[in-house]
């Protein structure tokens, strides 16, 4: 009888799983910031940031997937939102975009001190 060692290859398929379903969260988590950005936009007041907001996370969705079909995956995305989600998403996203900018002020910063851009 001979026997055949399983555990490496069942390994392996269970972490791609697990990867590819963080790579889905993440996707998922992103189209919802590009539906909450693209609500602010409406508002003057966070017209300009919102805008900003919008291509960065539309920047990072399409990087992941550059064939996605845009249109449907934001309807499928706002058809799994609750109106009331909106909210949170944008402060869950500015949150995130403001230590971006936060990391290019500091690079920026470290630029100029360093003659560059000036």
């Amino acid at each position: 009888m001979r026997f055949v060692q399983v555990g490496a290859p069942i390994a392996v398929a269970l972490a791609l799983t697990a990867t590819q379903a963080r790579a889905e969260d993440t996707q998922k988590s992103d189209l919802k910031c590009v539906l909450a950005m693209s609500a602010l936009v409406q508002n003057p007041q966070f017209k300009d940031a919102a805008a900003a907001g919008l291509f960065y996370y539309l920047g990072r969705v399409e990087g992941r997937d550059p064939t996605i079909e845009l249109g449907p995956a934001l309807k499928r995305t706002a058809g799994d939102m609750q109106l009331s989600a909106y909210a949170g998403e944008a402060r869950r996203c500015g949150a995130a975009l403001r230590e971006k900018n936060e990391i290019l002020k500091a690079a920026g910063e470290t630029l100029r001190s360093r003659g560059v851009g000036r």
